[in-house]
């Protein structure tokens, strides 16, 4: 399938929940607003960016799939972004499934870009669970090479 219409399924996804459940537009609105702040927080050195986005005490009870389809619409959304879907992806998933109780742990990896002329690498970040890349399919995460962890140690 294609990545927008990929894109065009996770919109599709989430909207049953949205138009039903209050509790998930006002999850989405955090999500929104988390997502916007990411730019800046990324601007800090990314142990201490990280320490920004590490879940906090104020849990979430909401089935973990609708939260990471809320995290992954709300990452989806904010088009104008100057971080990759990935990135911001990952994330989301990371703060706020960590608040539903799900302990992910962020990886970012980079690998060289074939079929190019020039040495270019590519970046690419994603979320495990348990050393296990979480929804998360194959081809987006198996040629990376994992540069840094958070937490670290894990």
């Amino acid at each position: 399938m294609g990545i927008r219409l990929k894109h065009l399924w996770l919109g599709l996804s989430a909207l049953p929940g949205l138009l039903s459940s209050k509790r998930q537009r006002l999850l989405l609105r955090e999500m929104r607003a988390l997502s916007r702040q990411l730019p800046q927080i990324m601007q800090l050195a990314l142990p201490q960016a990280m320490q920004r986005l590490a879940p906090c005490s104020d849990k979430i009870e909401m089935d973990e799939g609708d939260v990471r389809r809320l995290a992954d619409f709300a990452a989806l959304l904010e088009r104008n972004s100057p971080l990759g879907f990935c990135l911001r992806r990952s994330l989301l998933r990371y703060h706020f499934l960590g608040r539903a109780g799900i302990p992910l742990s962020v990886a970012f990896g980079a690998r060289r870009r074939e079929g190019t002329a020039q040495r270019t690498i590519a970046g690419h970040a994603w979320v495990t669970l348990e050393d296990r890349p979480y929804c998360e399919a194959d081809e987006h995460w198996r040629d990376y090479h994992v540069v840094y962890r958070w937490p670290q140690g894990e």
